[in-house]
């Protein structure tokens, strides 16, 4: 249980008398298909839902499973998952719309819109002794987008874990505090875990870019998200905070405590019911959206298409060149101690030539998940959006989500040429 906690401060079932079955709005990928029967059959998954696009037609969209498998109500197509850490390439596109504006530039300084960043100190850390010292520079934007910030999290840095305790940072989604605005001021107390730029580490700097957007735009984050880009993009089921005549499409989170049996996550083991509080004003940038394949396909397809949807632009083309063009150089992202592959752009995966291997991706599609296994995938020289929504914990299903992408793309380079 502990696990389960600690990682959250970011159908089918032979001999269970289920029946295997699934739900569509269009015909399946059959290697789709069997990948996703055979995970439910092994009690990896309780379901989820697949969504795969390509030349603006959708070559699959289909639920599997069950969405609440001791009550065994199936899963439907417009099933509402929490989409954690997808949440942050939405945070990132408001960011950059705020930067098409003129009302924030990229190399600007944290401080420049948050004062209490002005006097932020940088821990360092020599054998067992921590010390206190300068910034060499300030923190930008770009760093924030770049999770080059040294705003980091105890996952990432165990060594710090104690101070991310001490200055109440240890626990996401407003467990502390009941706005943006108190927590990103709390975030500007403690010292940076390495100097501004000096690597890539994941945490709450996607946190202090929400509280950024409110101070830019003069919108709490939710009514700027609603403005900007969920109403122009129709989309309909994305939300911090689900209404009570939606509440019945979220989606139960499992995790699998024992080899052969999935068991449902509960309030006492984590707080998975975020999505449900009423009354709430803290808005959790880095991963507090809940939403649905159909509405997150079309954030995709809008940047796919450049930035345009219908006759709105919602995004400029120039903007976006940097939004999916790797800002690391020579550098990786790391993610839970390990290199990645890959490089990273102004708040999303980018695929190396290296990284192709993983899925098949073309070099330069951009990718990300989130921390209940929900995946997108842009393959921008193929035309081709995967996105693949389960809700387990904790994170163990990457190696299943790029085998989906992977099978999902060569299914795609299979079909006959028009």
């Amino acid at each position: 249980m502990k696990k389960l906690i600690r990682y959250f401060s970011i159908v089918c079932c032979v001999g269970h008398n289920f029946i295997p079955f699934s739900t569509s709005y269009s015909q399946g990928i059959p290697t789709v298909d069997s990948v996703i029967m055979q995970q439910i059959a092994l009690k990896n998954i309780s379901g989820g839902v697949a969504y795969v696009w390509h030349q603006n037609k959708v070559l699959l969209h289909k639920a599997y499973g069950y969405a609440d498998r001791d009550n065994q109500i199936p899963m439907q197509p417009n099933a509402i998952f929490r989409i954690a850490s997808n949440t942050k390439a939405i945070i990132s596109i408001a960011v950059l719309q705020l930067v098409e504006r003129g009302i924030i530039r990229l190399n600007d300084p944290i401080e420049l819109y948050i004062p209490a960043f002005g006097n932020q100190k940088v821990f360092s850390k020599k054998n067992d002794s921590v010390t206190l010292v300068d910034k060499i520079r300030s923190v930008t934007i770009r760093d924030l987008l770049t999770h080059q910030s040294g705003i980091s999290s105890a996952d990432e840095y165990p060594a710090f874990k104690n101070e991310f305790e001490k200055y109440h940072l240890n626990a996401g989604l407003g467990k502390y505090y009941t706005s943006l605005e108190e927590e990103v001021n709390q975030i500007a107390v403690m010292p940076l875990v390495h100097q501004p730029g000096e690597r890539f580490s994941y945490g709450l700097s996607t946190n202090v870019l929400g509280r950024l957007i409110e101070v830019g735009s003069g919108l709490s984050l939710d009514k700027y998200l609603k403005k900007y880009i969920f109403y122009p993009l129709g989309m309909q089921d994305t939300y911090f905070y689900l209404p009570d005549e939606k509440a019945n499409r979220l989606v139960k989170v499992y995790t699998k405590l024992r080899p052969d049996s999935l068991q449902v996550v509960t309030e006492t083991m984590a707080p998975i019911d975020y999505p449900l509080r009423k009354n709430e004003r803290y808005f959790s940038a880095i991963g507090g959206l809940v939403s649905t394949t159909t509405d997150y396909a079309r954030f995709l397809q809008c940047l796919l298409n450049e930035g345009k949807w219908g006759k709105k632009q919602i995004i400029g083309a120039s903007i976006l060149q940097e939004f999916w063009t790797n800002q690391l150089g020579n550098k990786t992202f790391i993610f839970s101690g390990f290199p990645s592959q890959n490089n990273f752009g102004l708040g999303v995966g980018l695929t190396t030539v290296k990284g192709t291997s993983i899925n098949h991706a073309s070099e330069g599609s951009f990718f990300w998940g989130g921390a209940f296994n929900t995946a997108f995938m842009v393959d921008r020289k193929r035309n081709v959006i995967t996105l693949f929504f389960f809700q387990r914990m904790p994170f163990v299903l990457a190696p299943l989500l790029s085998n989906l992408e992977k099978v999902a793309i060569d299914y795609v380079d299979n079909l006959p040429k028009e």
